[in-house]
């Protein structure tokens, strides 16, 4: 397949930009396990691998941009899609809550926790505001535009269509159709693809968009809730410090 084969393909297109997410996640978890005691950039290998994901990614979403295909929206399911991103972050985020308030103990013998554990904590660069708010800045356009840009269009977009009509090519396949086995499929990978303190609030979460990709047949809607609750998260995130979360 040469480079004008790989920019038309309709799979690539749709499926290239998690898998390729995804692909940075692995090189990440892979420098750390090797010297978790060494400099920051072994220990630490997010702080440059994230933004290094970020760019490639966003660049592959626009050398596949030609393939992908969106529902014009109303202003009624751009609302939808808002009040779906702000419902969906809010219930997410409500169990993590309740625990760090002392609200729910009983909540973490199912896993929920306050996510103070370690994570992308970009407070090491505190002494250096410049960078500070540039490795900052870099993560939100990651959560807000990176992120779901490549998750909706992998999972309403490509994996919803295929698991509907499973024997015909599903970039035929057309978008928000009924099926009980691609709500199914989605809701539980999204849910393992998030395994940890958050599988139960992500199936949760996906249920509701997926609610919403029924009512509105449009992947674009789907994209605005995501945008809408990791960018509600990422304000969470710096207010409390809750790195673990992100």
């Amino acid at each position: 397949m040469n480079l004008r084969d790989l920019r038309s393909s309709p799979g690539a297109a749709w499926a290239g930009p998690l898998l390729i997410f995804l692909a940075f996640l692995g090189l990440n978890a892979c420098v750390k396990s090797i010297a978790p005691d060494a400099p920051w950039y072994l220990a630490q290998p997010e702080q440059w691998v994230y933004p290094l994901q970020t760019l490639v990614t966003l660049a592959c979403i626009v050398f596949w941009w030609r393939n992908y295909t969106f529902r014009p929206l109303t202003s009624k399911h751009i609302a939808w899609a808002v009040a779906a991103g702000v419902i969906g972050i809010v219930l997410w985020l409500l169990p993590s809550w309740l625990v760090l308030h002392g609200h729910a103990g009983e909540l973490k013998s199912l896993g929920f926790m306050s996510r103070h554990e370690p994570g992308f904590d970009p407070s090491i660069w505190q002494d250096r505001p410049g960078l500070y708010w540039s490795v900052v800045a870099l993560r939100f356009l990651r959560m807000t535009l990176v992120v779901a840009f490549a998750e909706e269009i992998f999972w309403r977009g490509f994996l919803w269509r295929l698991l509907s009509e499973p024997y015909r090519d599903f970039n035929q396949g057309a978008f928000g159709q009924w099926r009980w086995q691609a709500l199914a499929g989605t809701v539980i990978m999204f849910a393992l693809a998030h395994m940890g303190p958050d599988f139960m609030v992500a199936a949760i979460w996906c249920l509701l968009v997926s609610w919403l990709y029924l009512h509105t047949r449009s992947v674009g809607a789907c994209i605005i809730a995501h945008a809408v609750s990791n960018f509600l998260l990422g304000i969470y995130i710096m207010v409390t410090r809750q790195w673990g979360l992100w």
